[in-house]
């Protein structure tokens, strides 16, 4: 990629990972969690965050120390091989087969209120067309755009959630005990909030230098470790209807009032549509990158990696296809698009471990590979299977 397109700088990609990193996991997973386990969610996003942070870094130091549009699979092709770069290239393509349209249909249900009698699975097919369009845009142009968004929606969650913690009369917090199988289904839960930063090395020959995606890596994740701190604060010591599950909608409403409804929709939709130009941008950089056929390879004048773009969008086509006639649903999405990203995840861990000298960031890569090894069990059977087929495939062939 010419010179010409490297002009991302730390504020223009934090505007591009911050938005996509809450995603749809802001608008889902406090209220879910909260709703589950109550106080104790406190504790479970104390934990996740912090290994969030040592997830963030250690991507990003990957992505620093081998740059290209190949992502972190460059950083184990140096550290394991061939075999594994292209391993840990499949699982996270086969993640982002499912994934995305997950995050469509998540999209697609806070328009649905206003289409009542459209499915489901055209308002995803529009949302994504949306999305298709900025991804043609040069990577620099969406950069400053989503940097003026996330900031927007950043700033709307953050002073939602301190002017509820400031008109709180009683601070109060209750933890009642809890089951290990609601421990660990919870921690499975809110997982992910952290999906996302191996994906950020795809972008880092969009960037001048090592810094600037240092520099850019640790700020978006402070910035979202402190929206989800104060959010779950905000709802856990809020004083709010207790007659009813908490709604997000709950959060916002004392400022935006009327509004709230309409702005909740419209964040959840930008949110969402910041996490597909993460994800289909990122990985149709990685597909580029690997040079499989002359179609997937084809990029536009503008640095868009077009052909591999293009292929994407016809598997979520065809998989929207399947959602409609009930063949596939948004848990089986999940579920098949987390259990491939973890497999992802665990391979570039791995590389972190054999390529980093003895430091915190080298015992953080060894606690979260086996973490991430222990999630990965609880995962369905058939995503066990097909991940371990295509390690079998992988190493065996010549």
């Amino acid at each position: 990629m010419s010179k010409q397109h490297k002009k991302l700088n730390a504020l223009t990609l934090s505007g591009l990972i911050i938005g996509p990193i809450l995603g749809s996991g802001v608008i889902l997973l406090p209220p879910m969690l909260y709703n589950m386990i109550g106080n104790y969610s406190l504790i479970i996003w104390a934990i996740i965050l912090l290994l969030g942070f040592i997830f963030a870094l250690v991507f990003g130091k990957l992505a620093t120390l081998y740059p290209g549009d190949g992502g972190v699979s460059l950083a184990t092709k140096a550290a394991l091989g061939k075999k594994y770069q292209l391993l840990t290239s499949f699982y996270l393509i086969c993640a982002v087969f499912f994934g995305p349209v997950a995050v469509l249909l998540i999209a697609a249900k806070f328009i649905q209120e206003y289409f009542p009698n459209t499915s489901l699975e055209v308002l995803a097919f529009f949302v994504y067309v949306i999305t298709y369009f900025l991804l043609l845009i040069r990577i620099s142009f969406l950069g400053k755009l989503m940097l003026i968004v996330t900031s927007t929606i950043t700033i709307i969650f953050l002073f939602s959630s301190i002017n509820i913690l400031f008109t709180t009369e009683h601070f109060s917090l209750n933890i009642h005990n809890i089951s290990f199988e609601e421990f660990g289904y919870s921690f499975i839960l809110v997982f992910w909030a952290i999906v996302g930063w191996e994906v950020i090395g795809n972008y880092s020959n969009e960037v001048e230098n090592s810094i600037t995606l240092t520099k850019a890596v640790v700020f978006s994740a402070i910035i979202v470790s402190l929206v989800y701190i104060l959010m779950t604060l905000a709802i856990c010591f809020g004083e709010f209807p207790k007659e009813e599950e908490f709604k997000l909608l709950f959060l916002i409403e004392p400022i935006f009032g009327k509004y709230s409804n309409i702005i909740l929709s419209t964040i959840s939709n930008i949110l969402c549509i910041g996490t597909l130009i993460l994800f289909v941008g990122g990985v149709s950089r990685l597909i580029t990158s690997l040079q499989l056929t002359k179609i997937s390879s084809k990029v536009s004048k503008n640095g868009v990696p077009i052909g591999a773009l293009n292929i994407l969008s016809i598997i979520y086509i065809i998989t929207l296809f399947l959602v409609y006639f009930d063949y596939l649903t948004l848990d089986n999405l999940v579920a098949f698009a987390d259990g491939f990203f973890i497999a992802n995840a665990i391979i570039g861990l791995i590389t972190a471990i054999v390529l980093f000298d003895r430091g915190i960031l080298k015992y953080g890569a060894i606690f979260l590979t086996l973490l991430f090894f222990a999630i990965l069990l609880f995962s369905n059977i058939f995503i066990l299977i097909t991940i371990f087929a295509l390690f079998a495939f992988t190493y065996l062939k010549k």
